[in-house]
């Protein structure tokens, strides 16, 4: 027998053991996705996430590219250029995944209804928050800000840890104790996009109308707007209330600012409710029976959002429009969307599941957390979400420099309307 018989006849026993089970067609032919993510929830809950995907998928495997969120837009950037690299990619929903919607297909009507029909909300995958536009991608949890406070440093600087600020005033108040005691207030950084997404919302509340909000998205709210104004000047004012550490301007929130909470040495941390830095992995390092979590203290008491949350749907994945292996990315993306991801984020990863199904008992014990809950029953748009990434970097640039004392407030503004008029996505050109 030739050579070449021999192996159309191994090829012949291969199928025939595939059809009786023997070898299956997934052994035989596998495909690997390459997934592009900063990692939310930790390595543990994604090797659980891999694992049971792999499982329910058998075929398709995983390989996993993950970037510190600080750093991804600089890897993530030459993919896009290049449209090459991996199948699927994270991106935080709302502008920023609508500025880079070429480097993704537009999901499958029936994908997004099903999966969606199972979700809390999904409307930040979705061209301008508009499910009855293309969407782009589809998220697994819920993300907002919110301020964790140091019961113990409380305690020690003689304030009542059951009743932490809830004004502006009372934020002062509290900072020139926390201060007395030579401890920071406010653990802060401002470099990277963190002032877009942690702080800048937490301000915005007190200014602006979901409307208006609506207005930033589409490029039709100013930066010489009175409103959009006065939220810079109430940025800047924090540095001049000795709210934040002396290097914020140097640092970034993750993962400098965050340590100096975590380490005991501030009272307060403004961060969000999961994945990374949030109140499972302060209560690792504080012990849970220190951490609390409240909203940002209200600066403008009447504002119709002040005391609403800045909810958003968290990262979302979708599949790369120059992928060869669109199939097995999209049943990625359905499965980062359902409950069994949904459980894991859960149990795992600290997250907030936006999967309806998913396990109430597998929410762990946790004071702080019972608190974020009961937070997010009042949500608002994330207004930092609908900044461009040209907004997003002058916001940060800006503040770092009226901090230090480089230019004015009106010059800020100056730069930030700049950068709206130079912001693709809002271009009235």
């Amino acid at each position: 027998m030739t050579r070449r018989h021999l192996q159309a006849g191994a090829a012949a026993v291969v199928l025939a053991l595939s059809a009786l089970g023997g070898v299956s067609p997934a052994q035989a032919e596998d495909v690997t996705i390459k997934v592009l993510n900063w990692q939310p929830g930790g390595p543990d809950y994604w090797a659980a996430l891999v694992k049971a995907f792999e499982a329910e998928n058998p075929g398709i495997k995983v390989e996993l590219e993950t970037v510190p969120f600080d750093r991804y837009p600089e890897v993530q950037g030459p993919y896009i250029a290049t449209k090459s690299g991996p199948d699927v990619m994270q991106n935080n929903s709302g502008l920023e995944l609508y500025d880079r919607r070429s480097a993704y297909i537009q999901l499958p009507a029936d994908l997004v209804s099903s999966a969606g029909a199972d979700l809390i909300t999904y409307s930040g995958g979705c061209l301008n928050f508009d499910l009855n536009q293309a969407c782009y991608g589809l998220p697994f949890g819920y993300q907002g800000n919110v301020m964790y406070y140091n019961k113990a440093v409380l305690k020690e600087a003689g304030l009542d840890p059951a009743n932490p600020p809830k004004t502006w005033d009372e934020m002062d108040a509290a900072c020139k104790a926390v201060a007395a005691k030579g401890k920071t207030c406010l653990a802060h950084g401002m470099t990277g996009v963190f002032p877009a997404y942690w702080n800048f919302p937490e301000v915005a509340r007190n200014f602006l109308t979901e409307d208006d909000m609506r207005k930033v998205l589409a490029g039709e709210m100013p930066w010489t707007d009175p409103k959009m104004k006065g939220i810079l000047e109430a940025m800047a004012s924090i540095g001049k209330r000795g709210w934040i550490n002396s290097n914020s301007p140097s640092i970034s929130m993750l993962p400098d600012g965050a340590d100096i909470f975590s380490s005991g040495n501030a009272a307060f941390a403004s961060t969000i409710i999961a994945d990374a830095v949030n109140w499972q992995a302060f209560g690792a390092a504080l012990g849970d029976e220190n951490v609390g979590a409240m909203r940002w203290p209200v600066l403008k008491t009447d504002a119709p959002l002040a005391n609403s949350f800045s909810g958003v749907e968290s990262a979302v994945f979708g599949v790369t429009s120059w992928s060869g292996k669109q199939d097995a990315g999209l049943k990625f993306v359905k499965f980062i969307a359902g409950k069994t991801n949904g459980d894991l984020l859960t149990s795992i990863g600290g997250g907030i599941p936006l999967n309806k199904n998913v396990d109430q008992g597998l929410f762990p014990k946790s004071a702080a957390l019972e608190q974020i809950r009961e937070i997010i029953k009042t949500p608002t748009l994330h207004v930092g979400v609908l900044l461009s990434g040209q907004e997003a970097d002058a916001l940060a640039r800006g503040w770092q420099e009226v901090t230090l004392g480089r230019i004015s407030v009106d010059d800020w503004v100056a730069r930030m309307q700049v950068a709206l008029e130079e912001s693709p996505g809002k271009s009235k050109d």
